[in-house]
């Protein structure tokens, strides 16, 4: 039963993924699409009790506590198009993960693009992502998602992203698939926190 799981996960994260959609992600390459499709619960107790509080958050009206503006990189990134742009609305708080939704505008059209969130040294929660940024290791980073843009370079999701607890101080990133660079990025470090 486990590698038939391990089978549907797998194939689920190779699969194009298309907005909107409301997306669960447990760790990379691990998650749930939420919806009328039935899926297995997941069976790891943390999983599961953090899928059920956020399909009972996003069952409601969800209030977001910030929004950011996701804009074209510096010479140390690569742009789409000059008019390529995106919002980050995030919630303060939520248990064992944080909650967001995403719009992304004008990107190259059927096109994957990772999503991502990275720390900075002596920043909180740096220490707690997973993955170290290459020739900067004290500098962690998290690629947790590949989305693919619709037919007219959009997208549009809420997400969760489970995470271990405590406060977080965050740059969130857009990379391309082909050549991993930052296509879009929110200029502020911000704040939330996993209960």
């Amino acid at each position: 039963m486990k590698i038939a799981v391990t089978l549907a996960l797998v194939s689920l994260s190779l699969a194009p993924r298309l907005g909107a959609e409301d997306v669960v992600v447990f760790a990379r390459n691990e998650f749930t699409i939420l919806g009328p499709q039935s899926q297995a619960a997941p069976r790891d107790p943390r999983d599961a009790a953090f899928l059920v509080a956020v399909q009972a958050y996003f069952a409601g009206p969800v209030s977001y506590g910030a929004k950011f503006p996701l804009i074209n990189p510096p010479a140390w990134g690569r742009v789409v198009r000059p008019d390529t742009t995106g919002t980050l609305r995030i919630c303060r708080s939520f248990p064992h993960g944080m909650v967001f939704r995403l719009d992304m505008e004008r990107f190259l059209p059927g096109h994957t693009y990772v999503l991502c969130i990275n720390g900075r040294p002596k920043h909180p929660g740096n220490e707690r992502l997973p993955e170290s940024v290459p020739g900067h290791e004290e500098e962690k980073y998290y690629d947790f998602y590949t989305v693919t843009t619709d037919s007219q370079g959009g997208y549009h999701s809420r997400f969760a992203l489970e995470l271990i607890p405590g406060a977080y101080n965050v740059h969130f990133y857009i990379k391309d698939t082909t050549d991993h660079k930052i296509v879009l990025y929110g200029l502020e470090y911000f704040d939330f926190t996993v209960e």
